[in-house]
């Protein structure tokens, strides 16, 4: 597989992944405004939402290694970049869900 296919798989799974987790962590503060006992779902939520942040560390890795194997150019590295303040950020709000 090349260098080129890696990084649109990751780059599309990431996209996806990003976007189901702020899905998710939206549901997951609207519970938590809703009532002031702690709903059930919110744990399942959390763990959902830990998991996907692990997901993008590893599709975040893949991104950097594959793009470093391949020599990539600039540009591509400035989406890579970007990839990975957005894998910080994800892991910071998965972080701050109690």
């Amino acid at each position: 597989m090349e260098a080129k296919d890696i990084l649109t798989w990751c780059f599309t799974v990431a996209a996806l992944t990003f976007g189901v987790f702020g899905f998710l962590y939206s549901t997951y503060a609207g519970a938590m405004l809703q009532t002031a006992a702690v709903p059930p779902i919110t744990r399942d939520l959390r763990r959902f939402c830990w998991a996907l942040a692990f997901v993008l560390v590893i599709l975040t890795g893949l991104a950097a290694f594959t793009s470093y194997r391949a020599e990539v150019g600039f540009s591509t590295w400035l989406i890579v970049c970007c990839f990975v303040a957005l894998m910080i950020f994800t892991v910071g709000l998965a972080y701050k869900m109690e």
